[in-house]
């Protein structure tokens, strides 16, 4: 029997009751990053920074959609007990991500625990005035982007400034997620506005876009990817490879 979503609403003026349904599409989930993972990896970043030698050996920006001077990989920036702590929290938010999916789009799409493989590397993207992603999706099965730093002046783009206040789709800086056919009534965007240690979580396969901000400041962005381990050694297996355990 198909699984659905059904959801009551406020009752006609004749007394009918009227239900809606949300069997299609994506769904993203939201949460907030420990202090902890927070000031690791922002002290990773910052090492990456001040260390031309880590910038030359991480630069990742051949492995990425984004149009940016500075993404690097966190390779050698972070000690294996740093890594560790922030791989199994950011394994714990994938994990609650699938464990979602049967409240969000009425399917049972959820994993074990111990089935969620952080794929290497985590990588730091430090943004700045002009630069921009454009739309595109990731590797792996589920994904990850959470912010460490987001100066005040970039989301008051929206607010305050000339080219955004008045618009009626202020995006300075922001992050949108897109999925579907424009049809009436439906939605096909999402669009979120970063802010310091917020963690968004998605379907790596949803096209997603960061646009452009004006401010000379620089914002500060982590992102990694996520799979299956038996999907995956499934995979691999039909490839001739195998995974490490």
């Amino acid at each position: 029997m198909e699984q659905r979503i059904v959801e009551r609403i406020v009752k006609s003026q004749d007394k009918r009751e009227f239900k809606f349904h949300r069997p299609f599409g994506a769904y993203v989930s939201e949460c907030t990053l420990s202090d902890e993972s927070h000031q690791i990896l922002l002290k990773g970043g910052e090492k990456i920074k001040k260390n031309r030698k880590l910038q030359k050996q991480n630069d990742y920006r051949a492995r990425l959609a984004g149009n940016l001077e500075e993404e690097y990989s966190y390779n050698d920036a972070l000690s294996k007990e740093e890594m560790t702590t922030v791989v199994n929290e950011f394994n714990m938010m994938a994990w609650a991500f699938t464990q979602m999916s049967q409240r969000a789009i009425g399917r049972n799409f959820s994993w074990k625990r111990e089935d969620v493989i952080c794929l290497k590397p985590l990588w730091v993207n430090f943004m700045k005035s002009g630069e921009w992603n454009p739309s595109h999706n990731h590797a792996g099965e589920i994904s990850l982007v959470t912010y460490l730093k987001v100066p005040r002046e970039i989301n008051e783009e929206n607010t305050k400034s000339k080219h955004s206040q008045k618009s009626n789709t202020p995006t300075a800086g922001k992050i949108e997620f897109t999925y579907g056919d424009t049809i009436p009534f439906s939605n096909t965007g999402l669009i979120c506005t970063p802010v310091e240690k917020a963690v968004y979580i998605f379907s790596a396969k949803l096209k997603h876009m960061v646009y452009p901000f004006k401010s000379k400041k620089e914002r500060w962005s982590v992102s990694c990817n996520f799979a299956n381990k038996h999907t995956t050694k499934m995979m691999l297996d039909g490839e001739g490879e195998t995974i490490k355990e």
